[in-house]
């Protein structure tokens, strides 16, 4: 046993680095460092040797999946030391957060939910009455109201409320009861004594008719806590009445929040399963989905609150890649992720995802960026020094990630579905004045519509159609021009025209509208497109298809951007894509592919996802044909799909009907 032992410990020692002075634990990992200065800027390189000025901590967690898609998760480290005092500043609002969704359910009993109206009151000084609430869409506040605001644009107000609810007692002893010891939350973001912020607000919760559900009382922390570690930070501040003072500013009673314990929490949001139990915040599924869902939105993807893209841009909060330029992120990654600022510290942390590429990873870094050394004068280097330092750091990692090795490629379904536009149970959260593409039906009806998509093969045609016809449902069809054209196919689409299917277009000549990595980049012109589209239609024409009543258009390679949805739009048609949840879209892969996907594991994914959230209003799509090189075509198990989904309950309808 200890030459096992001895074996670890030396493994983990050619690995990282732990510094150990007067109870002072430095974690780092040399590798990590080696790939960073390897390809750092000059600029970065500088941050990178004064570690003692600009105090930066940085996580890198690498993901590897298993064959079950399981993660499994490598920490490496630079300079991260859960004793070095940073301002967590937006932060704490994680937690925050999630505790009170915790706290909610507590209440459940009473009918209180995430979007019952939290009225808040007012029972000691200092204290703010809030009974309404303009930005959302009814008016009124609530718990999914105040989540959004602090993951979408960092709410100062939004997070006031939620730590009201909570309390500061509750706050803390759910911190130290999940391992987080180190961390403390004892202030909102509002100018109030050590004594106010003991003090939390009393709170109604109203039902939709304006009835009382729940009352909770106000509520006073007796709890103690240890400010005896003195926390100085400059060398000269300004105090609240805007006075300058020749002394550094002192923390000692503030947030605390090591970089760690941060990672842990958003491990423990992101992949629950991964953690201890004892870490896992004590939310349901659907509180998960509300978090992740806001922590990937945009601003310009919301319209309660509507927010203005000139301050509010959409890498706002995103540091890491993004913030430093107000770069847009690309459609196809998204950052999973909370960020904060202030006194000069910038810190985040985030798992970010690229479903081009296919490829996760999580980032946690905290900097501080404060060369004339005064707190409070809004003189901070963060444009010069410390969203350079985000971007450059987020790039290298990027870059590392798309080039190394995987034994098993990710499945990130899950996630993809969560940036596609949502529907907020009082109103639109994306944009209303722009087309959308339409990914999904009426989830409130047991209605599924089966797509299928043609351009180079029909080899499955025969059996589809026979499949559709010995069970007596009817499927939607998107074919390109080059489909309709093919002579040896005519016989085939003519018999999907008798029988009732949904014909639609698919593109002419299935061209690649956008780039595949740079989503906002088009590869083709207006004028293109619209010639492209309407000759597919022209083929169309040839077959007796009514084209007043085949409006709805499935973009070549499922792949658009918002030009070719209000393109498509200035047509008079309207853009649709399969639902994303599961791989039936990739049953035209091949072994020799390196996204290959056999029938078997398709067919996984899509039970998965019926167990999961179910399958009402999904746009199920399937090709007509695939490469002779494919093993186990899936429209071969059309039939055994298609009673299972009647076994199931679902009703198998056109596309028209569905979305109708």
């Amino acid at each position: 046993m200890s030459r096992i032992w001895f074996s670890i410990l030396t493994m983990l020692c050619c690995c990282m680095t732990v510094f150990a002075q007067q109870n002072k634990i430095l974690l780092h990992t040399k590798a990590l460092e080696n790939l960073v200065r390897q390809s750092a800027s000059r600029r970065l390189t500088s941050v990178l040797d004064d570690p003692g000025n600009f105090r930066y901590q940085f996580i890198y967690t690498r993901i590897d999946r298993d064959k079950n898609n399981q993660p499994r998760f490598h920490h490496q480290y630079l300079r991260v030391d859960s004793n070095a005092y940073f301002n967590p500043a937006s932060m704490v609002k994680l937690p925050t957060a999630l505790l009170a969704l915790e706290q909610l359910h507590e209440w459940k009993e009473y009918g209180v939910d995430v979007h019952s109206t939290m009225l808040t009151d007012s029972a000691f000084s200092g204290q703010t009455v809030v009974l309404a609430d303009s930005t959302s869409a009814n008016g009124l506040p609530s718990v999914a109201h105040y989540t959004r605001k602090i993951f979408v644009v960092s709410d100062n107000d939004a997070y006031n409320r939620l730590y009201e609810l909570v309390g500061q007692g509750r706050l803390n002893s759910r911190l130290k009861e999940m391992g987080y010891s180190g961390s403390r939350i004892t202030r909102r973001f509002v100018s109030m004594s050590e004594e106010e912020n003991r003090h939390s607000n009393p709170i109604r919760f109203m039902n939709a008719q304006g009835r009382l559900l729940y009352r909770q009382p106000a509520a006073y922390n007796t709890g103690p806590f240890d400010f005896s570690r003195k926390i100085l930070v400059g060398e000269a501040h300004y105090n609240r009445f805007d006075s300058l003072i020749n002394a550094p500013m002192d923390f000692t009673a503030h947030n605390v929040m090591p970089l760690q314990h941060l990672q842990q929490m958003m491990q423990a949001v992101i992949f629950p399963g991964s953690m201890p139990l004892v870490k896992r915040f004590r939310i349901d599924s659907a509180d998960r989905r509300l978090v992740l869902e806001n922590m990937a939105r945009l601003p310009s993807e919301t319209d309660f609150p509507r927010y203005d893209t000139t301050e509010f841009f959409d890498s706002y909060t995103k540091f890491f890649l993004f913030r430093d330029g107000k770069l847009k992120p690309p459609a196809h990654i998204r950052s999973f992720g909370k960020s904060g600022w202030s006194f000069g510290y910038l810190t985040e942390v985030a798992y970010i995802v690229d479903f081009v590429h296919n490829i996760e990873f999580m980032l946690s870094g905290t900097i501080y960026v404060n060369s004339d050394g005064v707190l409070n004068d809004n003189k901070y280097d963060y444009d010069s020094i410390g969203y350079p330092f985000f971007r450059e750091m987020g790039e290298i990692i990027y870059r590392h990630e798309l080039n190394r090795p995987r034994k098993h490629q990710p499945d990130l379904a899950e996630f993809r579905e969560l940036i596609q536009p949502a529907i907020h149970p009082s109103g639109a959260t994306r944009r209303v004045d722009s087309p959308q593409a339409i990914i999904r039906g009426d989830t409130g009806r047991k209605e599924i519509a089966i797509v299928f998509t043609g351009h180079d093969f029909a080899n499955g045609g025969d059996t589809i159609q026979k499949a559709l016809a010995n069970a007596g449902v009817n499927a939607s069809f998107f074919l390109t021009g080059d489909f309709y054209r093919q002579e040896a196919f005519s016989e085939m689409i003519r018999g999907l025209k008798h029988d009732g299917h949904y014909l639609g277009a698919h593109s002419d000549k299935h061209l690649l509208y956008a780039d595949w990595v740079k989503r906002d980049s088009l590869l083709v012109t207006r004028k293109q497109f619209a010639e492209d589209l309407l000759a597919n239609e022209k083929e169309m024409a040839r077959f007796g298809i009514d084209l007043a009543k085949a409006t709805y258009f499935l973009p070549p390679y499922e792949w658009y951007n918002d030009s070719i949805v209000a393109w498509t739009h200035e047509l008079g048609r309207q853009l649709v894509n399969y639902t994303p949840g599961t791989i039936s879209h990739a049953d035209y892969t091949s072994p020799e592919d390196k996204n290959y996907r056999n029938t078997p594991s398709i067919l996984q994914s899509i039970r998965k996802k019926e167990a999961a959230d179910g399958l009402n209003g999904f746009i199920l799509l399937m090709h007509i044909g695939a490469t002779p090189r494919r093993p186990d075509p899936l429209f071969n198990e059309l039939p055994q799909v298609i009673d299972w989904l009647k076994q199931r309950g679902y009703r198998l309808v056109r596309i028209d009907e569905l979305l109708r």
